[in-house]
């Protein structure tokens, strides 16, 4: 879009009605209860991503785009475009368990890595820092985060000892055997170099677990929208494969469709092939997940207001947006 748009008159009403509904969604965007770092994020836990014995499986909560909707209570949503979106969500992979994800593609892929957590990869298999609500990291930006993975990578030598705890267990304490091992190191990696062993780019934003994404991470996912190739392959994932993943597969539905589908359509075909997980369903009441989720909630209406503005992420990015509907 070029400035010569502005000179209509006509055209200048037609985008003031449609700001008009995103003017008073923006007074809801500020985030009511932001995220703390919790008191155990200085001594967080090591814990596995993936139950070693599922080394060989597909990630958890794998979708793609091309899979076929099934009805919901009698009901289906518009599938308009679904497939050619070239797109899958999962949860955190295992190296072995990438190349099988990767043979469900097509195209130039890129993964789309949401995790704010500290994360790497040990004999292949992945293990995070795990504090209260996933919330190590939060305050900290993304190049301190990847910093900080970097360093525990190089830190890992060949024959070094480390206990890793199963992640279920910590996360759910009395609902699944809490049994450590012992681990000893053959190699480490980096979730971008596992990833780009395999020739497949990596775009890293790190999202706070539960939360809407900041106004930056937005900006940086749709830079790295604009800036795949033709017939792209976009993978998005998590750490299980619900929240985060599901949020942005509905966003980069979002970028490409508004204008030819409803909101509530793109986000129930995403819940139907996300297992369930719908992205502007409330959380249950006394939940200490519901300002998150409402925050959220307002986030993406949001940004489907900001996607029919601009189609695929152009002329303005988010944070263009939101300053010029501001003013």
């Amino acid at each position: 879009m070029n400035s010569d748009i502005y000179s209509s008159a006509g055209r200048q009403l037609a985008l003031a009605l449609l700001f008009f509904p995103t003017v008073a969604l923006l007074a809801a965007l500020v985030q009511k209860n932001p995220p703390v770092r919790p008191a155990d994020a200085n001594s967080p836990v090591l814990i596995w991503d993936v139950d070693p014995n599922l080394e060989k499986s597909l990630p958890r909560n794998f979708r793609t785009t091309d899979d076929p909707l099934k009805a919901s209570k009698g009901q289906m949503p518009a599938n308009t475009d679904l497939a050619d979106l070239r797109a899958s969500g999962s949860g955190e992979f295992t190296a072995a368990g990438l190349k099988l994800l990767l043979a469900r593609t097509h195209g130039a892929v890129t993964v789309f890595d949401l995790r704010q957590e500290t994360h790497i990869f040990v004999n292949g298999l992945p293990v995070s820092w795990f504090a209260t609500n996933d919330w190590a990291n939060v305050g900290r930006n993304q190049g301190a985060i990847e910093a900080d993975e970097s360093a525990r990578v190089e830190s890992l030598k060949v024959g070094s000892k480390i206990v890793v705890r199963p992640g279920a267990a910590v996360k759910k304490p009395g609902v699944t055997p809490a049994t450590s091992q012992n681990v000893t190191v053959d190699h480490a990696s980096t979730e971008r170099d596992i990833v780009g062993v395999n020739r497949v780019a990596y775009v890293r934003i790190t999202v706070t677990d539960h939360a809407r994404p900041l106004d930056d991470e937005v900006d940086r996912f749709i830079l790295a929208v604009r800036a795949l190739p033709e017939n792209a392959w976009a993978h998005f994932h998590c750490e299980a494969g619900r929240g985060r993943t599901t949020t942005f597969m509905v966003l980069y539905d979002v970028l490409r469709n508004a204008n030819r589908v409803s909101l509530e359509d793109i986000v129930r075909r995403q819940k139907l092939l996300g297992y369930d997980y719908d992205v502007l369903r409330p959380a249950a009441p006394g939940s200490w997940k519901a300002p998150y989720t409402e925050d959220r909630i307002a986030f993406v209406r949001a940004f489907y207001n900001y996607a029919r503005a601009n189609p695929n992420g152009r002329p303005q990015i988010w944070s263009e947006w939101l300053n010029s509907t501001a003013n």
